[in-house]
């Protein structure tokens, strides 16, 4: 399996308004009492912060967003929405996160919340180099000048309105293990599996920490999916999941669930509020039960199922036009369709602890 290209690609899955083909829409909670909705992550959750990057972690171009309005494909990596979009419009807040780093980026919707994840990150800093990607630090400092773009817009007391009101989430970690630790041997030779995870956890925390610290109150902290299902990383051949992978995914969600418990003792005094999202099971029923959500294919991805079936290396594949029967668009990401079932399942079981 090319390494190189693994790694150029952002990261693995998952999980949401315009008009569904294959689902409902996303019913929005109306007047919303949340000032704006802020994403930090990869290709999860990245709306097109890479599109003018000189990176192989790019979605701007077809098949991508052929169930989009208007079938533009913006740099998200799904043909259609991705989880920021979805929470935004599930919190009533607006039916889409836009990219920070964007032409056409209007400046009210800086009051309402953006996207800083970018296609390739983690948070082990060595992730994002090979990809080109914003890494963890990095978004944080687009957060940092976010603000002082917001204070000049609206002025210090409204920009702390809007930070203190927002509710931000984080989805990174899938690029760490599967792009980085199981296809660059330098990771390898300093750490084994366990004790990279370990790593991994005590970074996420210290990204947790940080963002908690320039602002953000209600941090929703997505775990990793399970990693070793997508297409691409499935044994070859008997077209397993990967369990290796899949256990080192399991691995970090228990650590970091257990610090996200330790961060809301530590930090209750700020009146901060954190919550892990479970995306590990939840995607993971999806493909075990795929028949229940009317899913035909679950090993195989929409547009294909290697390492080069996924960002610029399908640039102009042809449409895929039965979307709605795969988990998988490509060889690495979820279909809207299965985002948006990923999502509301979330949403159900944690977000009130955020609201």
């Amino acid at each position: 399996m090319p390494g190189h290209a693994l790694l150029l690609v952002g990261s693995v899955l998952l999980v949401v308004l315009a008009p569904l083909s294959c689902a409902d829409a996303a019913v929005g909670t109306g007047k919303s009492k949340i000032s704006a909705v802020f994403m930090f992550g990869d290709s999860l959750v990245d709306p097109g912060n890479n599109n003018n990057r000189l990176t192989e972690a790019r979605a701007n171009f077809p098949p991508y967003g052929q169930d989009f309005p208007g079938g533009k494909a913006t740099g998200r990596f799904s043909n259609g929405r991705v989880p920021g979009d979805m929470l935004a419009s599930k919190l009533g807040v607006k039916e889409f996160l836009p990219p920070y780093i964007g032409d056409d980026l209007e400046l009210s919707e800086l009051l309402t919340g953006v996207a800083f994840a970018s296609g390739g990150s983690g948070y082990d800093p060595l992730t994002s180099i090979p990809a080109i990607a914003t890494s963890s630090t990095g978004q944080l400092e687009l957060f940092l000048e976010y603000k002082e773009k917001l204070i000049s817009l609206v002025g210090e007391e409204e920009a702390s309105r809007v930070i203190s009101r927002g509710i931000y989430f984080t989805a990174m970690g899938a690029n760490d293990i599967a792009n980085n630790y199981f296809s660059i041997p330098l990771r390898r030779h300093q750490y084994d599996l366990p004790s990279y995870v370990k790593f991994l956890i005590s970074s996420a925390v210290n990204f947790t920490i940080k963002l908690n610290d320039i602002g953000a109150k209600r941090i929703g902290f997505f775990g990793i999916p399970p990693i070793g299902c997508c297409p691409s990383q499935r044994k070859h051949g008997s077209r397993e999941c990967d369990a290796l992978q899949n256990q080192a995914a399991e691995l970090f969600n228990s650590g970091i669930e257990k610090e996200i418990e330790r961060l809301n003792v530590e930090r209750s005094v700020n009146d901060s509020r954190f919550v892990y999202l479970d995306i590990y099971y939840n995607l993971l029923d999806l493909v075990q039960q795929h028949d229940f959500y009317g899913f035909k294919e679950v090993t195989e991805g929409c547009c294909g199922s290697t390492v080069l079936n996924a960002a610029v290396f399908i640039q102009y594949h042809p449409p895929c036009p039965n979307a709605c029967d795969y988990i998988f668009w490509d060889s690495f990401h979820c279909t809207e369709k299965a985002y948006n079932i990923v999502i509301d399942e979330i949403f159900q079981q944690n977000m009130h602890y955020l609201m």
